[in-house]
């Protein structure tokens, strides 16, 4: 009978946690209407954040989720929240969308929305594709995310999709 190795610590549990963040890949985009196409002159800015769990078992579907959370400061009127994907300085196609309004919202300070993007929530040139391909756009730097208001319909600010330093 052969036994599980566990360390000085008896931690097995502890060593396939590290296994399984090894597989998580964290991005983020800082968006401001510097960013936006054409520049837009305004104080909001917004986080948006990403964490991917980068699988190659094509049966867990799950896993392959996309989860993320777009915060704001000072912003209102949000009519949509997308990631798009393109060359810098110019208008993409929507591959994602984080956020969809028909009324504005109103003045946001923090968390506007949380979710997953799910394989089956990809739009344009990535629908009916997995998830990977979105995170591939991400690391060649061809994804950003976009947020459009009332007052800015073709977005108010934006910002381009980076992964962040392992921790």
């Amino acid at each position: 009978m052969k036994f599980p190795t566990i360390d000085k610590k008896g931690s097995r549990k502890k060593k396939e946690e590290n296994e399984k963040k090894e597989n998580v890949v964290d991005f983020a985009a800082i968006l401001t209407g510097k960013e936006e196409v054409p520049e837009v002159d305004t104080l909001d800015t917004a986080l948006a954040t990403f964490q991917s769990n980068i699988n190659n078992n094509k049966d867990d579907e799950e896993q392959n989720d996309i989860k993320y959370s777009v915060k704001v400061t000072d912003t209102e009127k949000i009519k949509e929240v997308h990631i798009q994907t393109g060359k810098s300085r110019k208008k993409g196609d929507v591959v994602a969308e984080l956020y969809k309004s028909e009324i504005p919202s109103g003045e946001v300070i923090g968390s506007l929305t949380t979710g997953k993007i799910r394989p089956k929530d990809l739009k344009g040139s990535l629908q009916g594709k997995n998830t990977k391909e979105l995170v591939r756009k991400i690391e060649k730097g061809e994804a950003y995310v976009d947020i459009m208001t009332e007052d800015k319909p073709k977005g108010k600010v934006r910002g381009k999709i980076k992964k962040l330093a392992p921790s």
